[in-house]
C-alpha cells in the first residue's frame, strides 16, 4: 500500500466519482446481521474509487486485494508465496523468469482466468507507460503467455523484483475494451476480479460490501466463511471508536493512540499496537531546479542534518501516538527484517540542539541581526513552510512540536495546515513546498519505495525531490541481485539496500520521525479466526496485506450448557445460512444493475 492521498494526475479521474452502488441496498449506516454472519469493520479513510489504474487509498487498495490476485502473495512472515503462480524459476543468468500458473482460476463473472491475462496486465503497464505500476517493471523487455498456465517474464537483465510484483491482475476480456486515452477514468463497474471476495456494493462515504467468492480454490484458503463484509465509513475517529463501543461495529482500525488503554479494557475486546510497514516523516523538498518553488537552502546537506538533531523524535512520538509508535531511524521498519538498516549509534540523529546549532554555525548560518532566525552571507534566512494535514491530527500536533524545536536553534517554522489533495496538487505540479508531514505505507519489499529517492521520480512518486548519482547506480545493483538458484534468497540484495538507506540517512531527504503501527480493536469474543501479523508477540489481524483473517473470520459457535450440544436456535440458523448462501451463489451468477447516485 501507497501513500493513501491522490496524486494530481488522480485527483481528475476521482472528481467525477459520487457513489458506486453496485446493488440496491437499505439507505443505512450499518447492515441488517439477521440471519447472516456479517463481519463490521470501521474506517474514517474514504475509498476513492474502485479502478486500480486511477485510485489508491487505503481502504481502496485492501479491497482490491481481496477482490483480485496477484502473481505471487505473501505469509505472516513476509514472505513471498504463490498466489496465480504456483511455481517459479529463472534462468542461468537470472534474465528469465517462468512461473507455472494455478489451473482451474475464474473470474467473478465466470470466465476462466489463465495466463493471457496476467501477460495482458503486464505488457497494459508497459505499452501504456503506466505511472502508477511501471517502476515495478524496470527493465522488463516482454511479457508472454506460451500456453494458458505458462508465464515468461524477460528482463533487459537480471531483475530481483520478478516475486514482488505489487500489481493486481486484470481481466483482458474487460480491459481490452477500455481505450488508453481513457484508462485512469474508467469506473470499473462492475469489478471483475479473481480473489476471495467478490464486491457487491460501494457508497462513498458510507460503506463497502463484499460477498465471499464462491468458487475461490480451496489451495489459496477457499471462500471465506462470512455471508458479508463490511467497510462502514465514519466521518471522524471519535464518531468510529463511539460506535465500536455502542457494538454497532465488530473491529475499527487507525484510531487516536489516546483510545489505547480505554479500549484495551473493554471486556471482549483484543487491541493491537501492533508494528507496520511504514512510517511518518518529516520530508524536505531537495528539488535542485530552477522551476522549484521550495527554499533553496534546504538544497545544503548541512540544513538537513541539524533539522535532524533539532527534533525530539521521542517527545514527539509521545506527544503525537501516546508513545506507542517506535522512534524511527532508517527508511526501511524493522518488520521488514533483513530488508531494515540498522544505523550504527555513533552515527544516529539522536536530540542534541547544541550540535545543531554547530552544524550550521559551521555552515555559516548566524543570526547577525539578533531577530533569531539564522542567516547564511546574503542575508538569506532559515524560513522555511512546514505543511500538515488536517486529515491527521497527530500529524499536525507533530508540526507544531517541530516548529517549537527548530525555533530554538535559529530555523523559523511558518505551519500551513491544508488538506492533503490541495497540497499533493500545488506540490506535484511544480514542487511548491519546503517541509511536510505525511505518511507512507510501503510495500512488503523494498524496492517501490526505494525507487521513490532515485531521479527519474523526482514529481512523481518522489516527493522529496532527491537526486544523487551513487544512490541511483546502487538502486539498479539491487535490482540485479539475483540468484538464479534460489531466486527467492534475498542475502545480496539486502546488503545493496541497506548501503541505500545510509546514503538516505545521511543525506537526510526525510527526517522520519516513527515507523507504522497497527492501532486496531476487535471483537474476540464474538468472533474467530483472526490471524495476527506479524505472528509473534502483538500482532494484528486487518490491513496487514495478509488475508487470512478475512477469510478464516466466522461467528463463535454457541452451545448449550448440558453437553455442548448445538441450541435449537443455532440449527434453525444454520438452516436459514444456508438458504442465504444457495440463494447467494445464485445472485453471485445475475448480472448486476449499475448506476452513479
Amino acid at each position: 500500500m501507497r501513500r493513501p492521498v491522490l496524486t494530481v494526475a488522480l485527483a481528475v479521474a476521482a472528481a467525477t466519482l459520487c457513489a458506486v452502488p453496485l446493488a440496491a441496498a437499505a439507505e443505512s449506516p450499518s447492515p441488517t446481521t439477521d440471519g447472516k454472519a456479517v463481519y463490521r469493520l470501521g474506517i474514517t479513510q474514504d475509498y476513492d474509487g474502485l479502478n486500480p489504474f486511477a485510485h489508491w487509498s487505503g481502504p481502496t487498495w485492501d479491497v482490491f486485494r481481496l477482490c483480485y490476485d496477484f502473481l505471487t502473495w505473501y505469509n505472516e512472515k513476509y514472505e513471498p508465496v504463490p498466489d496465480l503462480a504456483t511455481e517459479w524459476k529463472t534462468s542461468a543468468d537470472g534474465k528469465v523468469w517462468t512461473f507455472t500458473i494455478r489451473d482451474g482460476m475464474k473470474w467473478s463473472d465466470g470466465v476462466p482466468l489463465t495466463a493471457h491475462d496476467i501477460a495482458y496486465t503486464y505488457n497494459r503497464i508497459i505499452d501504456t507507460q503506466h505511472w502508477a505500476y511501471i517502476q515495478y517493471l524496470v527493465g522488463v523487455e516482454k511479457v508472454e503467455a506460451p500456453d494458458d498456465t505458462t508465464l515468461v517474464i524477460t528482463c533487459d537483465k537480471p531483475n530481483a523484483g520478478m516475486l514482488a510484483l505489487y500489481i493486481p491482475i486484470l481481466p483482458e476480456h474487460v480491459w481490452k475494451n477500455v481505450a488508453d486515452k481513457d484508462l485512469e477514468g474508467y469506473r470499473n463497474i462492475p469489478l471483475v476480479g479473481s480473489g476471495p471476495f467478490i464486491l457487491d456494493e460501494a457508497k462513498k462515504s458510507k460503506w463497502i460490501r463484499l460477498v465471499p467468492n464462491p468458487d475461490y480454490p480451496e489451495e489459496l484458503g477457499g471462500p471465506p466463511k462470512i455471508d458479508e463484509f463490511w467497510y462502514l465509513f465514519s466521518t471522524n475517529m471519535d464518531s468510529m471508536v463511539q460506535d465500536y463501543k455502542a457494538g454497532n461495529l465488530d473491529a475499527i482500525v487507525d484510531w487516536p493512540a489516546s483510545y489505547y488503554d480505554d479500549l484495551k479494557a473493554m471486556e471482549g475486546t483484543s487491541v493491537s499496537k501492533a508494528p507496520a510497514i511504514g512510517f511518518v516523516e518529516l520530508g524536505i523538498n531537495c528539488w535542485d531546479d530552477p522551476k522549484s518553488k521550495g527554499n533553496p537552502l534546504l538544497l545544503d546537506v548541512a540544513v538537513r542534518q541539524a533539522l535532524n538533531y533539532a527534533i525530539d523524535k521521542q517527545s514527539i512520538v509521545n506527544t503525537s501516538m501516546g508513545g506507542l509508535a517506535p522512534v524511527a531511524t532508517s527508511l526501511i521498519s524493522p518488520v521488514q527484517g533483513i530488508w531494515h538498516y540498522d544505523v550504527p549509534e555513533d552515527q544516529q540523529y539522536t536530540y542534541d540542539p547544541e550540535k545543531a546549532k554547530q552544524i550550521l554555525e559551521d555552515a555559516g548560518y548566524t543570526d547577525a541581526d539578533g531577530d533569531g532566525v539564522r542567516e547564511n552571507a546574503k542575508g538569506d534566512k532559515l524560513e522555511f513552510r512546514l505543511s500538515a494535514f488536517n486529515e491527521y491530527p497527530e500529524q499536525q500536533q507533530a508540526a507544531k512540536k517541530i516548529a517549537a524545536y527548530c525555533d530554538d536553534v535559529g530555523i523559523k517554522i511558518k505551519l500551513d495546515m491544508m488538506d492533503e489533495g490541495a497540497f499533493s496538487d500545488q506540490y506535484y505540479n511544480n514542487g511548491d513546498g519546503d517541509l511536510f508531514i505525511w505518511n507512507w505505507r510501503g510495500d512488503i519489499d523494498p524496492g517501490f519505495m526505494l525507487s521513490t529517492f532515485t531521479t527519474a521520480q523526482i514529481l512523481n512518486w518522489g516527493d522529496s525531490n532527491y537526486s544523487d548519482p551513487e544512490y541511483d547506480k546502487l538502486y539498479d545493483q539491487q535490482l540485479a541481485a539475483v540468484n538464479p538458484e534460489d531466486p527467492s534468497d534475498p542475502t545480496a540484495r539486502a546488503e545493496i539496500v541497506h548501503k541505500m538507506q545510509a546514503i538516505l540517512y545521511r543525506d537526510s531527504p526525510y527526517v522520519i520521525l516513527w515507523y507504522n503501527i497497527n492501532l486496531q480493536a476487535w471483537r474476540s469474543d464474538k468472533w474467530t479466526g483472526y490471524s495476527l501479523v506479524p505472528p509473534d508477540g502483538e500482532g494484528a489481524p486487518f490491513f496487514t496485506l495478509i488475508r487470512t483473517t478475512y477469510q478464516e473470520l466466522e461467528p463463535v459457535t454457541a452451545t448449550t450448557e448440558e453437553g455442548g450440544g448445538a441450541s435449537t436456535a443455532l440449527i434453525v440458523g444454520i438452516i436459514i445460512a444456508v438458504v442465504i448462501v444457495v440463494a447467494a451463489v445464485v445472485l453471485l451468477r445475475r448480472p448486476k444493475k449499475t448506476e452513479i447516485e
